[in-house]
């Protein structure tokens, strides 16, 4: 099955290195992601060369960025379309949980039996994303990593601290007071967050949405106030970790396959760990059953 898949790198990624040494020494041929703009041409080229198996070597970021790309593409096309995973980022959210093995050997074990599932995508005005996210808290927290990472001693420590980012990021940003976002129907209360899930778990350890299932032809809402008191922020976080955030009196559930949000001014919205887009009005849909994953 590898001989017929196009491979590709994402060189950002926590374990490139360890991705690209086992490749190598494997005599796998693949191509490295440095310049995104370059990759639809790419991709659109294999599909037309009669490649249909992409396999991404890199984290929930990069999946994303294939996955968005391929969703501009003709139905007729993309549906055919199968994604392998080599699971080489941060968290490695949907690998974990499409039960994608995190060692790169096994990995490419279980991408040999070629077995495919169709799992849905939920679409934030005109992109998408496969695992989970939000706005408000975990947009910011985003934000925040993205900019230490980049920064002299976020480079030499990111990689070392991995996943325990988030963690602590969160709860830097209950420490020093969140102020939250404003819904514009609901002014009267300062949201900590309104995360929209199609699994239960983001960023590894915070299991938002226990029941969240990516084939269901539904998205999981968890609508959450900002806490009564300093002390419920860090109740919100471990009920957040537990998944058991539903015990909470300020949150909200909701299942739909549609909504709504305004807000009183921009915010990022947070989808696989990436930063989507900066709105205050955003329309969120499922498509049902829409790319391929190899699991």
């Amino acid at each position: 099955m590898l001989e017929s898949s196009f491979v590709i790198v994402n060189p950002n990624s926590i374990n490139f290195e360890l991705a690209k040494n086992f490749l190598d020494k494997h005599e796998i041929s693949y191509y490295i992601n440095y310049e995104k703009k370059h990759l639809k041409e790419i991709i659109k080229n294999k599909v037309k060369e009669g490649i249909n198996s992409f396999i991404i070597c890199g984290g929930d970021g990069a999946i994303n960025s294939f996955i968005n790309l391929i969703m501009k593409m003709p139905d007729n096309q993309r549906d055919s379309i199968k994604i392998g995973i080599i699971p080489c980022g941060r968290a490695n959210d949907l690998a974990r949980f499409m039960n994608i093995p995190l060692d790169i050997e096994k990995a490419l074990r279980k991408l040999e039996k070629d077995n495919a599932k169709k799992i849905d995508l939920i679409k934030i005005n005109n992109k998408y994303m496969v695992t989970g996210g939000g706005i408000g808290l975990p947009s910011e927290i985003i934000e925040d990593v993205n900019n230490f990472s980049s920064s002299f001693i976020g480079k030499y420590f990111k990689s070392m601290l991995g996943e325990y980012l988030y963690l602590l990021f969160t709860l830097k940003k209950f420490i020093f007071g969140y102020k939250g976002v404003e819904i514009r129907s609901d002014e009267k209360n300062k949201l900590l967050a309104v995360y929209i899930m199609n699994q239960p778990f983001i960023g590894k350890r915070f299991n938002i949405a226990p029941e969240a299932k990516n084939d269901d032809e539904y998205f999981d809402i968890k609508i959450v106030k900002c806490p009564p008191k300093f002390l419920s922020n860090f109740i919100t976080l471990l009920k957040g970790i537990k998944g058991k955030l539903s015990e909470l009196d300020w949150v909200k559930e909701e299942k739909s396959n549609q909504k709504s949000l305004l807000l009183n001014k921009p915010h990022y919205f947070m989808g696989d760990g990436e930063l989507l887009e900066r709105n205050k009005n955003f329309t969120i849909n499922i498509v049902h059953k829409a790319i391929n994953i190899i699991c």
